[in-house]
């Protein structure tokens, strides 16, 4: 801590003295300036130069420290009123910006972040996050080993380290200042904290959109690792067809949903897609004349006029499914379905009235039927509520331009129980737009398994998964596999995303099938 031998900390200064520079009071975020009761004065000089901070109580050791650790640099504390500290608040984050419960940050479009020795720590994790959001990227991981602090990014569902790392030395500064964002306890290093951010991004079309960014710190051997989810609400504003739904599965989908009553579901691993294809399909339905009620861990999205809930440690997924029965509903979405009560409250609402919607882990849609039965649920109430099932995956899309054709590789296609295609297939070379991936953007394939007569009967009396599916598919179901290879010809995607992403039990299915 450093301090001005001219200034008595205990002595107040004015705030006239000193320029109001925006970014630079925003290099901490409002909540936790407006709880420590400190402002950032003047503007920032090179680095190592140190930080003129306005604070109520400029003996605060503990709070200097913070803000060393936040700011990447020496402090020097001045005494303001209260009531100064909050004008000079007031020009950083304007009324319309002030933020009630969480820290905002406001970014722009980056493309490349300079990871240079000696960078300030809130400017680089800025530039992090607004590259991130600028590539479309899921999540931002900052990884603390013994040398470095590597910054990798979820691109298209793969992790990509696409800048070098950070010295050891800004580790500490760079994590301090994520936890200051999001209002977590800087001081505390040995437990897991998670937070949220609000970023006000101004695209490159010019206008502001909101990004809800959750972290989470993990501490480790090394110092604390962070990971940060990148919510757009723009992400879900897609219909279904963008998705990479064909015209016909599309159809059905819309039909399902629009149903008054019955119990549908989503199936697949996380981070394919599931919420996503949800928020879509109820785009159609959430309407003035539907009571919308959604359960989620967390909120990704938010939906116009529905009644969104987030589970907490007092409220879980079947603790809100029960209070939703005395909410009048008409449509229930329920984030997924991981527990007995969970599962028998699902089928209960679906045959009491109520449209049901959720998600669970399954290998294919198929598959969702005795994984209800191991949670409880009677394979006569299954197949009395049962709508239909759709299992999905997230494959990537090849780069349109540096897409080339490629000759197929024997080893995936015997993996996938394919004969040699009798259509030219495709990859990416790689190029600038793609960042030498080969790839950009990701599309959805899709399995749906619709509850027919036939398939009810079935459910009910207990007949095995290999059965059901067999019949389905003699019905004309369309498996991951069929929906992957119709896109595999189209040139959408590579044999080696397929090979990537489809299960080996289901490719063995439609061999033997």
């Amino acid at each position: 801590m450093t301090s001005d031998p001219q200034i008595p900390l205990e002595e107040f200064v004015e705030l006239a003295q000193f320029k109001l520079d925006r970014d630079t009071i925003r290099s901490l975020s409002f909540d936790f300036c407006s709880k420590r009761g400190v402002v950032v004065l003047g503007e920032l000089g090179a680095d190592g130069v140190p930080a003129t901070v306005g604070m109520l109580v400029p003996q605060d050791l503990d709070t200097v420290d913070s803000l060393e650790a936040a700011l990447g640099r020496p402090v020097r504390p001045v005494r303001l009123h209260r009531h100064e500290i909050d004008r000079a608040l007031a020009a950083g984050y304007p009324p319309i910006e002030t933020p009630t419960k969480r820290g905002t940050i406001r970014l722009r479009p980056v493309r490349r972040v300079s990871y240079r020795p000696g960078r300030e720590a809130d400017r680089l994790v800025r530039e992090a996050i607004a590259q991130a959001i600028t590539l479309g990227a899921s999540d931002v991981h900052f990884e603390c080993y013994r040398d470095d602090l590597d910054v990798r990014v979820r691109l298209d569902g793969v992790l990509r380290q696409v800048s070098t790392p950070i010295a050891q030395d800004q580790a500490s500064a760079t994590i301090s200042y994520l936890k200051v964002l999001a209002g977590l306890d800087i001081a505390e290093r040995r437990r897991s904290q998670d937070g949220r951010i609000l970023a006000l991004f101004d695209d490159e079309k010019g206008e502001t959109r909101e990004i809800d960014l959750r972290l989470s710190v993990l501490p480790g051997p090394h110092g604390e690792d962070a990971v940060v989810r990148v919510l757009d609400s723009s992400r879900a504003d897609l219909g279904l067809e963008a998705l990479g739904f064909d015209t016909d599965t599309a159809r059905s989908l819309r039909d399902l949903v629009a149903s008054p009553e019955g119990m549908f579901l989503i199936t697949g691993p996380t981070g394919s897609g599931k919420t996503t294809t949800l928020y879509s399909a109820l785009g159609d339905i959430n309407h003035e004349g539907n009571k919308l009620l959604t359960v989620e861990n967390p909120i990704e999205y938010e939906l116009p006029k529905a009644n969104q809930k987030q589970v907490s440690p007092v409220m879980g997924f079947a603790d809100y499914a029960r209070a939703f029965l005395r909410q009048d509903p008409d449509v229930l979405m329920i984030g997924e379905i991981r527990d007995e009560e969970t599962a028998g409250l699902a089928i209960r609402a679906a045959q009491t009235g109520h449209l049901v919607l959720s998600t669970l882990h399954t290998r294919d849609s198929v598959g969702a039927v005795p994984r209800l039965t191991t949670l409880g649920a009677d394979p006569a109430l299954i197949s009395d509520a049962l709508l239909g099932v759709l299992a999905q995956r997230l494959v990537r899309r090849i780069c349109p331009e540096c897409r080339e054709e490629a000759e197929p590789d024997p080893r995936l296609l015997a993996r996938l129980g394919l004969p040699a295609p009798d259509f030219p297939i495709f990859h990416g070379r790689g190029c600038e737009a793609c960042l030498d991936d080969g790839y950009r953007g990701r599309v959805g394939i899709f399995e749906l398994f619709l509850i027919d007569g036939e398939a009810s009967d079935q459910i009910a009396a207990g007949t095995p998964p290999h059965g059901i599916r067999r019949e389905a598919r003699l019905r004309g179901m369309r498996t991951l596999l069929d929906d992957a290879l119709g896109k595999l010809e189209s040139g959408t995607t590579s044999l080696a995303e397929i090979a990537r992403h489809i299960p080996y039990g289901v490719a063995r299915d439609r061999s033997s099938g």
